[in-house]
């Protein structure tokens, strides 16, 4: 799942459109804003249509930045 739209953010909480690049399927997830999510656990998503995540077929997946740094109190 990769994001496709950020629908509302406050601080570092979030919600967004998901979007599976492998089937199309579509969600809203909510999230948090730190490199963490962006590297770690969003590359990790599974669809909930196909199964498939982001790394299974994307080796050079590229995170999204955060709205804030790093360390950047909110």
């Amino acid at each position: 799942m990769r994001i496709k739209k950020i629908i509302w953010q406050n601080r570092r909480d979030f919600e967004a459109e998901f979007i599976c690049p492998f089937c199309g399927h579509e969600e809203k997830i909510k999230g948090y804003d730190d490199a963490n999510y962006h590297k770690n656990v969003i590359p990790e998503l599974p669809c909930k249509e196909c199964g498939k995540r982001e790394i299974d077929g994307n080796k050079e997946y590229r995170p999204l930045q955060t709205t804030y740094p790093e360390g950047f109190q909110v």
